[in-house]
């Protein structure tokens, strides 16, 4: 695989809408009482960019992906003309790296799994950091993150 194939494959999927759900669903027939929709204005951050934060929290915070059978997903609108690309690279590179392979930028649906099960984590423990109090969740954040980025340094 060369440069050109990669980057080729790279611009062919783009999101242009993420709506958040109003509940999250954790398994058939039960629901939890708390809506998502509202962090991302305690965050300040739209959607796409509130997604994109959900989906690293769980792939770097939480490390693991919930699976959401029998949930609410997030709606997707695709376009090829996106202005986005900054959430796009992020998300690319977790799907990337989730499979160790490049070739994942060709399967939309498998991408869009990796994102929403990583999203529906980080949206847990947001929501969790959240309920211990929302003057602290941008500091809590803050120090989760730094903490990830540090140990992972490499010199």
């Amino acid at each position: 695989m060369n440069q050109e194939n990669i980057q080729d494959i790279y611009e062919e999927t783009n999101i242009e809408y993420i709506s958040i759900p109003i509940k999250c669903y954790s398994k058939k027939g039960q629901y939890k009482e708390y809506s998502y929709q509202h962090l991302s204005s305690v965050l300040s951050m739209g959607d796409i960019e509130f997604f994109t934060l959900t989906v690293l929290l769980g792939k770097c915070v939480v490390k693991e992906r919930k699976s959401v059978e029998g949930g609410v997903e997030q709606f997707f609108k695709l376009t090829k003309n996106n202005t986005r690309k900054d959430e796009m690279t992020i998300l690319k590179a977790v799907a990337v790296d989730e499979v160790n392979n490049p070739f994942i930028l060709k399967d939309y649906h498998a991408m869009r799994k990796i994102w929403i099960e990583y999203s529906y984590a980080g949206f847990d423990k947001l929501y969790g950091w959240y309920k211990e109090g929302s003057d602290e969740l941008k500091n809590k954040l803050s120090e989760e993150m730094i903490s990830y980025f540090d140990e992972n340094l490499v010199e």
